[in-house]
């Protein structure tokens, strides 16, 4: 086999078949009190497996804006490769 065919069957398999964005929630406390913030997770079908390629956390207290951009980014099929950029534009916006 030839070194480039290896390498565009590499790239083929480092790919996931599907992407989707969904809801990431943690518990932070402080001062004793327990606060819930939400983020975003990245999730790459890999060979019929949902695994998590990707995660930005504590994006907002307000549970709707991120499922919102969540959605948005479902719906526009944002590519995994631009989701830390997206995240930041629409926090910083």
């Amino acid at each position: 086999m030839t070194e480039y065919r290896r390498e565009m069957e590499d790239r083929v398999q480092a790919s996931p078949r599907a992407v989707r964005y969904q809801l990431l929630t943690s518990c932070l406390e402080q001062d004793g009190v327990d606060y819930l913030t939400y983020g975003i997770q990245c999730m790459g079908d890999w060979s019929g497996h949902w695994v998590q390629m990707d995660a930005v956390q504590d994006i907002s207290f307000q549970r709707e804006n991120v499922v919102r951009l969540a959605d948005l980014f479902n719906r526009r099929q944002l590519s995994p490769v631009h989701f830390r950029d997206a995240v930041l534009d629409c926090v910083n916006a």
